[in-house]
Formats: structure tokens, sequence, C-alpha cells
């Protein structure tokens, strides 16, 4: 069944909520140069949800459906880990950050210190039992893929959760969409949808104004009006693991990649999601 096209629209050059000041940056010239993951990101968490100690005593497993399971057992500032059953098994202590999404649902990030190039993002309900795992790694540069950040998905069960809703999987729905993204007042991006395995990004307000991109996406539907969204840049090592909440209006993420000098970087992310048009191709051809 095709997506219902979005309702609402903005129009004009001053988008809602936007002040005079940034009338220089509405107007400034394109960046002549590509930037850095540095050189934009400052700043780009300002309209994210905030953070939640909610989790702190508990242990949650997620037996995934491929097989093994995660398990994770937060203090106020750690998680434990162990998973099991994947390629890149194993375990640690390490620093994480949980934000609430959708209804009683959390956004878990962790970097893998002794990794040091590898982050695990789990996002579960423990009201409605379904839980997503997302593994991140920045390969080498010699790594012989599209993109310097690879990922896989490995969807599952929280055990002792309700089991009557389905499990997170891949979707078509975002195929046509086209949404601003309010990272700050000095932080606009639209995206466009075009087909399940890319989309387009393009900076209206900030370092990158002007600056587009088709990238490689992966998305997987979490609940009703609320999906896991990642991309994998080609142009500089950065990869991005985010839940868009279309129900409520926001976004919540991170992106991994690396600096200009080589350094690793695990930037928190969030936004006001802007529904902004929808492009019905069922009267010509599919997208892949």
């Amino acid at each position: 069944m095709a997506a219902e096209p979005f309702r609402r629209k903005v129009s004009g050059v001053r988008l809602p909520h936007m002040t005079n000041d940034q009338d220089e940056l509405i107007l400034g010239d394109e960046s002549p140069d590509w930037l850095n993951m540095e050189d934009f990101a400052q700043g780009i968490d300002t309209n994210r949800v905030p953070r939640t100690d909610a989790l702190t005593g508990r242990t949650v497993t997620v037996d995934l459906s491929g097989g093994g399971s995660l398990t994770v057992d937060f203090d106020e500032t750690t998680v434990t880990w162990t998973v099991s059953g994947v390629d890149w098994a194993g375990g640690g202590t390490d620093a994480y950050e949980a934000v609430p999404v959708g209804v009683g649902a959390f956004w878990v990030d962790f970097s893998i210190a002794e990794r040091q190039v590898e982050t695990i993002t789990l996002v579960f309900s423990p009201p409605i039992g379904w839980g997503l795992v997302v593994h991140s790694v920045i390969q080498p540069e010699d790594f012989a893929s599209e993109t310097r950040v690879t990922q896989t998905f490995h969807p599952g069960r929280v055990v002792g959760a309700p089991t009557g809703g389905p499990l997170p999987a891949p979707t078509r729905d975002l195929i046509g969409k086209r949404t601003l993204f309010r990272y700050s007042s000095r932080h606009l991006y639209e995206h466009i949808y075009l087909s399940s395995r890319r989309f387009v990004w393009h900076n209206l307000i900030g370092e990158q104004r002007g600056h587009a991109a088709a990238e490689l996406t992966t998305t997987y539907k979490l609940e009703e009006g609320m999906y896991l969204f990642t991309w994998r840049e080609e142009k500089i090592p950065v990869g991005t693991v985010f839940v868009f909440d279309y129900a409520r209006g926001r976004s919540t993420g991170k992106f991994i990649g690396l600096t200009g000098d080589g350094v690793v970087a695990n930037s928190p992310g969030g936004a006001e999601i802007l529904e902004f048009g929808y492009s019905d191709y069922a009267d010509f051809a599919d997208p892949v």
C-alpha cells in the first residue's frame, strides 16, 4: 500500500520560528569547500530530546531474530553489555546515552572503547516488545565498500516484554516524502527520499549551506509513524543512526565518523521535523 502523502506544507523564504538574525545565513553563498564532520556538527543536537536516566539499574536482553542476543546492564553512566550470535560478538563496559523516543521506547547508543571505531545503537520498546540493534563500523581507508562507514541491522524481541507486535522490518514508507529537519536555528536540512537505497540531503541554513548529496540509506519501520533511518556518506567517512518520530515531529540520533584530522567522533544529533511534501511515483515507475 502506498504511503499517505504529507498534508502540511511549508512555503516562502522565512520558515516558522525563524528570526531576522538568520538572514546572513539564509542569503549566504555556498561554501566553496566540502566540509568535514567537525565543521557542521557543533550545535546539531540543540533541538534534540533531552537524555534520560530512566534505564539506570535495569537489565535488558534482546533476543535477535537471526540468532544470538544482546544484554545490556545499565548503571548511571555506563552500560555493561554482551552480545552473541553475530560477527562482532563480545562484551565490555562503556559510557552510554539514552534518550526517550515515541511512547515508552528508548534510543541507546555507546562507542566500544576497546575497538575505537565501532558503536552499538539499541532502540527498543518495553511496552510493545520490539528491539533493533545497529552495529556501525568505520572501515580502514583501503576497505572495499561503497562507504567507509558500514552498518548491520539486527531486529529482535525484548525478553519478558509483550510478544504480539511485529518486529522492526525494512520499509519503503518514506519513498517520495520530503521533510525539513531543524536541528537548531543555525542548522536546517531538507531530506528527499528517492528509493529504498538512496535519499538526498540539502543544507538550507548552516555551514554546509547549498551543499547536497545522494547517500546510501537503510530504513526500518519500528511502529506506526516511527522509523529507524540511517545513511552512509560516500564523500567523507560519516554515517548516522536516527529515529524519525513523525507522529511527534522529532528526530533523535547520532553521527559517527572521522574528523578532518582522522579522530573518531560519535556525536549526538536531533531535530524538529517539518513535513514538507510528497511525490507519488505510482503513475510512472516504482523506485528500487
